[in-house]
């Protein structure tokens, strides 16, 4: 199978000799035109994947794809999307994957472009509408949002430069703890059903100053933390090498949940995935995967007990690994992939991190962050099924699409019914028959609906 980006780069290059061959071979024959835009439907809708490889093939143009071109190439390269997107019919599905990718691009700021971003929104929008991209919008307006409470909170704090410090500061040689936090509306965003892991005590002391300063500053509101989508930054102090010379410091950068295993060793030079584990809280998947991805040759910051990629079991054993080595001072840690770490530090000190909350009616983006989101919202790139937070979205807007006609037109047979629910949600998706009647079959037992008597196919709306 192709990857993503390939797949999609091969559909637009086949579209364009096809467009060729009827534009030159058949003059622009309309019912040759048809019959192209036909088949083209027809093999990119057989499944949801096709949904998913645009948005995939999207995120990796407006990362480094469209990074330093022109407006022109940008326009043109867009417009390019755009035709692939005309030809969908889970419209939603493609918006719910690119939701996510672009949640993953603002919070770790991995952008190529802004303009670039906000033309693909708008294009999107003249495409399908207002509601269809409110939310994209929500989502960079909560940024600017963000950074503007960013620079405020940075201001209190040199205001209180002369207060007290706290206790909690100890364990990172008595200096607070920077935190960015990106507090975003949870209507807006992906949705996160992670539980908060155990963060360091000097991070925590950080988002406590944070959340009194904002709960003080905006009355009325909730922060709830979202420690999963995490990045920090924190300095490894390494011991002289055995040949000797000089001590060495390197500036990793990392997610909150390696920050949080890699503090562990600050007091332990060797722990067991049971005891890491018990101590950070952390989900059991994403554990192993974070600890395989600081035992990768290129940065083995910890040594692995067991041989091979995976991890053994809950007595394998990780040590910190005081010859840790890199030619950059400031190293990133890349993550291996989930397949890669369920298939198969004495030093550290000191710690910035970067962090999300969620204001009034949310929950939070990254804590400890500014990093990407990770869909809670069953989104599996490949799957060829319908997202199951899709499904749901489906069933709701269905369901207020049908009272919503009914109560316009007060009395409708079935066939009429589905034309026209048919003709209002073909911008988002193209709801089968079959589903159609489910919801109205739905709707007829909590009393939205009743059958009319003389025809059991024709509903009446009850008011």
């Amino acid at each position: 199978v192709a990857p993503p980006a390939a797949f999609v780069k091969g559909v637009l290059d086949m579209r364009e000799r096809f467009h060729a061959v009827v534009r030159d071979a058949m003059r622009g024959e309309k019912r040759a035109w048809k019959r192209t835009r036909e088949a083209f439907e027809d093999f990119l809708n057989a499944d949801a994947r096709a949904a998913n490889c645009l948005a995939v093939y999207v995120d990796e143009l407006l990362r480094t794809g469209l990074r330093g071109a022109d407006e022109r190439r940008v326009a043109r390269e867009l417009d390019r999307v755009i035709v692939i997107f005309r030809y969908l019919a889970d419209k939603d599905v493609f918006e719910a994957y690119y939701k996510n990718h672009l949640a993953k691009r603002l919070l770790g700021n991995k952008s190529g472009s802004d303009e670039a971003e906000r033309a693909m929104v708008s294009l999107l929008k003249a495409e399908c509408g207002y509601q269809f991209t409110s939310k994209l919008e929500g989502m960079f307006n909560d940024m600017r949002i963000s950074k503007e409470t960013a620079e405020k909170y940075r201001c209190h704090k040199k205001a209180l430069v002369n207060v007290g410090n706290d206790a909690r500061d100890a364990e990172n040689g008595g200096r607070p703890v920077d935190v960015e936090v990106s507090v975003l509306s949870n209507s807006h965003w992906p949705s996160q059903n992670v539980e908060p892991c155990a963060l360091p005590t000097p991070v925590r002391a950080a988002m406590d100053r944070f959340q009194k300063y904002y709960l003080t500053t905006y009355t009325g509101r909730k922060l709830g933390w979202q420690t999963s989508t995490g990045s920090a930054e924190i300095r490894a102090n390494l011991p002289p090498p055995k040949g000797g010379g000089k001590a060495r410091r390197h500036d990793l950068s990392v997610t909150t949940y390696q920050m949080c295993i890699l503090v562990l060793f600050n007091t332990r030079d060797v722990l067991t995935l049971r005891e890491i584990r018990d101590e950070t809280h952390i989900p059991e998947d994403e554990l192993r995967r974070h600890l395989v991805s600081l035992c990768t040759p290129k940065h083995r910051i910890l040594r692995k007990g067991s041989k091979g990629k995976g991890i053994s079991g809950d007595d394998d054993t990780f040590t910190y690994n005081a010859d840790y080595t890199s030619k950059m001072t400031r190293v990133r840690v890349p993550m291996v992939s989930m397949r890669d770490a369920t298939g198969s530090a004495s030093g550290v000190a000191g710690a910035a991190a970067a962090g999300g909350a969620a204001d009034g009616s949310s929950a939070a983006a990254g804590a400890a962050s500014s990093s990407a989101a990770r869909a809670g919202s069953g989104l599996v790139d490949g799957s060829s099924s319908v997202p199951i937070a899709v499904e749901e979205d489906r069933r709701h807007l269905l369901e207020a699409a049908i009272v919503r006609i009914m109560k316009a037109r007060k009395m409708l047979s079935h066939n009429d019914l589905v034309a026209e629910v048919t003709r209002q949600l073909s911008g988002r998706f193209v709801p089968p028959p079959q589903f159609v009647k489910k919801r109205v079959e739905s709707l007829i037992e909590r009393e939205y609906l009743e059958r009319d008597e003389g025809d059991r196919r024709v509903y009446r709306y009850m008011a």
